[in-house]
């Protein structure tokens, strides 16, 4: 299973951070007996550290970009099913326009609703054709009973739908190119402060007090939080998400843990990972485009389960 934040040298960033401003403060007191020891270590090497360490700060957070494409996906997935049901509604009065005209029923997409329903982009390819069809019938319709209101709302979702889809689209290779953007300036930070601690490591050889503001601990540090005023480790939440009938895996599922604000979506390999949650008891709520929503009670999470992973399957919607 991968972690979706990245952790250099194994400590988690917000680590490495804290731990690279704590050391340029160090460096920059002590920086005399850096210079005399390595002319390159002087105060514009802190003035770098200082730069690099804004550089990270700028890169927006994971979960902020997270949420902005759940934002977008929720958006796209309520206008898809408001456009299927107008669909349903719509062939009902298509049915009485033309009840012995299959070439009609063809043209508003019977024998193809069912393959587009579970996917984002052939319905959205759809549904245009689909208003294509209905504004060229829009007379033969409207004499059936057909309301005007409805055939403005679904020109509207058509409209509304594509741009939705655009922004979600937008949403994902924002947060693939920050979360590329965030590894590199974390790694070059951390260079560049591997660079003082080497250098202060030897210096202050022989004060160990000193020495000690430039040693760096790269085991990663497990999170706690306070349950009943004793401190407890974490518990982390990851596993993958399929496809019911075919196993295929699912990206983009929006998995929220009900009743907190801890949420995410699976990754290209229908993965995902949630940390820092405090042990309990869990009610998991799924979303998926194109299948149907679940809920699973008693998702029991616990302290130190880091080789714990939770699979989930979810159902494709069928189209009537």
């Amino acid at each position: 299973m991968k972690k979706s934040q990245h952790t250099s040298k194994g400590l988690p960033q917000a680590v490495q951070l804290e731990t690279a401003k704590n050391i340029n403060d160090s460096f920059i007191i002590d920086n005399a007996k850096f210079k005399v020891f390595d002319p390159e270590l002087d105060i514009t090497y802190s003035d770098k550290i200082i730069a690099q360490i804004l550089a990270v700060e700028a890169v927006p957070p994971d979960y902020v970009l997270v949420a902005l494409q759940m934002q977008e996906s929720s958006r796209v997935m309520k206008l898809m099913a408001s456009s299927l049901a107008n669909v349903r509604g719509v062939r009902y009065f298509v049915e009485k326009a033309f009840p012995d005209e299959k070439l009609h029923l063809y043209e508003f997409g019977y024998p193809e609703l069912s393959k587009v329903i579970n996917s984002q982009s052939r319905f959205i390819l759809f549904f245009k054709n689909f208003n294509v069809s209905l504004i060229k019938y829009k007379t033969e319709l409207l004499s059936k009973g057909l309301q005007q209101s409805v055939i403005d709302e679904c020109i509207q979702s058509a409209i509304d739908m594509d741009s939705a889809n655009i922004k979600q689209e937008q949403a994902k290779k924002a947060r693939y190119i920050a979360t590329g953007t965030r590894i590199k300036a974390y790694d070059e930070l951390w260079e560049m402060i591997g660079n003082v601690a080497k250098a202060g490591k030897i210096i202050f050889e022989d004060e160990p007090d000193f020495q000690r503001n430039y040693l760096l601990d790269n085991s990663p540090k497990k999170k706690t939080v306070k349950i009943a005023d004793a401190e407890v480790n974490t518990a982390i939440f990851q596993g993958c998400i399929t496809d019911t009938a075919s196993s295929e895996i699912i990206e983009d599922a929006m998995i929220e843990i009900v009743g907190t604000n801890i949420n995410g979506t699976t990754d290209e390999d229908g993965e995902f990972y949630l940390d820092n949650i405090t042990p309990g008891s869990y009610t998991i709520r799924i979303v998926a485009l194109g299948y149907k929503e679940i809920q699973k009670t008693g998702i029991e999470l616990s302290s130190d389960n880091e080789e714990q992973e939770f699979d989930f399957t979810l159902e494709k919607l069928i189209a009537e």
